[in-house]
């Protein structure tokens, strides 16, 4: 009895005088632009049901916890399934919402689907977790690379805009101006 009453003892004292982090004498609006939290050299892993399901590497992580947002630099992601990597990539920022469970991408952005062999290039791109949607802005330019496999033979590579891909049904469209090479062995 003597170990939990000062095992609670301890845990309250050390609550009590832990203090939260206070940026000064600031208004509102500056609170709301300021993070509660920055994080350097960052290694995230997400496990579920034992098996890792995803992974984030940053340089630096700004959690902001009033519009419960993150904003990152110099991502690294994989998402797996079944315990083997199904889709990996960079980005040069991160924006995570989660009350609307989107993921924005800026700068210079590459995704790899391991599973479909496609690349996806561009400077802007919003994935959105809740419809399994990666969408680009109408004006923002990306081009989606497919590289051949043993039953195709030809390489195809795709820029456009008004990108919206489902990873659903594995279908992608453009619904703007297209530029697209086909490259066959013959």
């Amino acid at each position: 009895m003597k170990k939990v009453r000062f095992s609670v003892l301890a845990v309250l004292s050390l609550l009590s005088f832990s203090c939260s982090l206070d940026y000064g004498t600031q208004d509102g609006q500056q609170k709301r632009i300021l993070p509660e939290m920055i994080l350097s050299d960052v290694k995230f892993t997400r496990v579920e049901k034992f098996a890792e399901t995803a992974s984030l590497e940053a340089d630096t992580l700004e959690i902001f916890k009033d519009d419960d947002t993150i904003y990152g630099s110099n991502i690294t992601f994989k998402s797996f399934d079944n315990r083997k990597v199904a889709a990996y990539g960079v980005s040069d920022f991160l924006k995570i919402d989660n009350r609307t469970s989107t993921y924005l991408l800026l700068g210079n952005t590459n995704i790899h689907s391991v599973k479909n062999g496609i690349d996806i290039f561009s400077d802007n791109l919003k994935w959105n977790d809740r419809t399994s949607q990666l969408t680009a802005d109408t004006d923002s330019a990306v081009t989606v690379h497919k590289a051949p496999d043993k039953s195709n033979n030809a390489a195809l590579s795709v820029t456009g805009t008004g990108f919206a891909f489902s990873a659903l049904s594995l279908d992608y469209v453009f619904d703007g101006k297209v530029k697209a090479e086909i490259e066959t062995k013959n």
